[in-house]
């Protein structure tokens, strides 16, 4: 087995989804989170504890860790923004600790890896904007390259120096090469937007210079519990639900 490094991002308190996953991976040799471990689902305590456990070797901050440690705006979709504001302020700042709130506060926007020569830019959005940008695959070319570009005073584009360019924030799983440059979004665990219900993540096997998209299953079923338990207002649990079982926005 070759070096592996599981990649994952924007569990948002799901860790039932985040379970799964780690139930499914029999080994990996690093561990990078790429964001957003709070809101949107009923459980975000105990996701960062479980994420604290694991020890990863890079964990960075999501506009919806920076929306839970510095109590602003997460600047979501405005579709989902009152919905993100509700699930904050009735699960987020009601379960977490004031010591997990301060650890979220400490996660670093961007972190910059090299392993067996290559050179890895890891951010929640994109390298443009790390909380906020969406790179997204239904972006044109230009409009790609300007987002892999990392100051934003730039005109033209000029892309980050990197192989790899790893990001989350979409919820949406895919990989392409743009030239030389490898760009991985390993999709969301705990709310997947990709029409794929299953909670999403991605191996990264640097011996065989290969990224493996991956799905695994997990009781939908127990996250609705869990949220009739917190007593979530019926709207909110209607379009939580919704999307958990549909992987889309309505």
């Amino acid at each position: 087995m070759g070096l592996r490094i599981l990649v994952i991002s924007d569990i948002h308190g799901n860790a039932v989804a985040l379970k799964s996953i780690l139930d499914h991976v029999e080994k990996w040799d690093y561990l990078w989170v790429l964001g957003d471990l709070v809101d949107y689902g009923p459980e975000p305590h105990v996701v960062v504890d479980l994420v604290r456990d694991l020890k990863p070797d890079v964990v960075v901050r999501g506009n919806h860790d920076h929306a839970v440690a510095f109590n602003t705006d997460c600047l979501c979709a405005k579709e989902l923004h009152d919905l993100s504001v509700y699930t904050r302020n009735n699960i987020s700042f009601k379960l977490l600790s004031r010591e997990q709130i301060e650890w979220l506060k400490t996660l670093p926007l961007k972190v910059t890896v090299k392993l067996e020569d290559k050179r890895f830019y890891i951010v929640h959005g994109s390298p443009r904007n790390p909380l906020y940008g969406y790179l997204k695959p239904s972006l044109s070319f230009n409009e790609i390259l300007f987002h892999l570009t990392p100051s934003p005073l730039y005109i033209k584009p000029r892309i980050v120096k990197a192989d790899y360019v790893i990001v989350g924030h979409t919820h949406i799983q895919w990989s392409t090469n743009i030239n030389s440059l490898r760009i991985l979004n390993p999709g969301s665990v705990g709310q997947p937007r990709d029409s794929d219900p299953r909670a999403s993540y991605a191996i990264i096997d640097l011996d065989k210079n290969s990224i493996e998209l991956h799905r695994v299953k997990y009781d939908v079923e127990v996250v609705l519990r869990k949220y009739k338990s917190l007593r979530i207002e019926d709207r909110y649990y209607g379009l939580l639900e919704y999307i958990l079982r549909n992987a889309r926005i309505p």
